[in-house]
């Protein structure tokens, strides 16, 4: 037993070369960056959802000040018509505090800020597989209420929208742009490895080891590379998505820590989408090293 492990054949490429530790760094980061990039692409779709579908579920109205009108009289006009609307779940008029609570985060708490005219704010919970429409509704409000405008929150909805798809189209571009950074290591690695230990694949084709075999040889260590790199940027990633988790505001703290779950409701897309980049750093590891190797030793025939 121990004659013929003695005499086993040493690898081509010996599993503490330079390249491949430089290797194994870069593509941890790189791995490291990708998890980022996915996992910041499902958060902010998922934000995004939970942001409009709260926004597409709540209406609001709103009743300015007008000289000689008694504001709780009109108060109670628009909240009679809001509550025989169809489509109307809930109805909440909020007092004056409520309001200029409202203003607080825009303009500071100013002194004398009650004496002013703020407007008077209705909350409307709406259905939203059956909403009200809106025209009508806000054509029966102007008709009794003076000063009366209803917000859909359409709008912000719609900017919304916007954001996510622009930063989406961003995550998409910072992955592809990764992908072919580790692509370009690879080529680097490969190139450097084959060369540190150029004399021993001379050798072997001297005594007629074929390309294949030779490119398998060195391709299983580029395979384990990949996989131990992309393994250490998940981990990290992960890792990250949980510190951030607890340092964010509580809108997205709620949504982040939902999505690192492990009894959330999509926990398998959640983790899926971040165990996809270990798997494409190994395939990129693999084909990349195979194609550069492939090149390399027909030219040094």
């Amino acid at each position: 037993m121990t004659d013929q492990a003695s005499h086993r054949p040493e690898p081509i490429i010996p599993p503490d070369a330079a390249p491949l530790r430089t290797l194994t760094l870069a593509m941890a980061v790189m791995c490291y960056l990708a998890v980022l990039a996915a996992g910041g692409l499902v958060l902010i779709n998922r934000s995004v959802e939970a942001w409009t579908g709260d926004l597409s579920r709540e209406i609001t109205v709103q009743i300015r000040e007008i000289q000689g009108r008694n504001m709780e009289a009109d108060l109670a006009k628009a909240e009679a018509i809001l509550k025989t609307t169809p489509g109307v779940l809930k109805v909440t008029v909020l007092d004056e505090k409520a309001a200029i609570d409202l203003l607080e985060p825009w303009i500071g708490g100013i002194e004398g800020l009650e004496d002013l005219p703020v407007p008077r704010l209705i909350a409307i919970e709406i259905d939203p597989d059956n909403p009200p429409d809106f025209t009508a509704l806000e054509t029966a409000l102007r008709n009794e209420v003076p000063g009366v405008s209803l917000d859909t929150h359409k709008r912000w909805q719609a900017e919304l929208t916007r954001m996510a798809r622009v930063l989406t189209t961003l995550a998409y571009a910072i992955l592809v742009l990764i992908g072919l950074c580790a692509i370009a290591i690879v080529v680097f690695a490969t190139r450097a490895a084959l060369e540190a230990n150029r004399e021993v694949v001379e050798v072997l084709h001297l005594v007629g080891a074929r390309d294949n075999f030779i490119a398998r040889q060195v391709g299983g260590r580029f395979l384990r590379t990949g996989l131990t790199a992309g393994i250490i940027g998940l981990v990290l990633g992960i890792l990250t998505f949980f510190l951030a988790a607890g340092a964010a505001p509580d809108s997205f703290a709620a949504i982040a820590q939902e999505f690192l779950s492990l009894s959330g409701n999509h926990l398998m897309q959640n983790y899926l989408a971040l165990a996809v980049v270990p798997a494409v750093a190994t395939l990129i590891c693999l084909i990349t090293s195979r194609v550069t190797l492939m090149r390399i030793l027909k030219s040094l025939r």
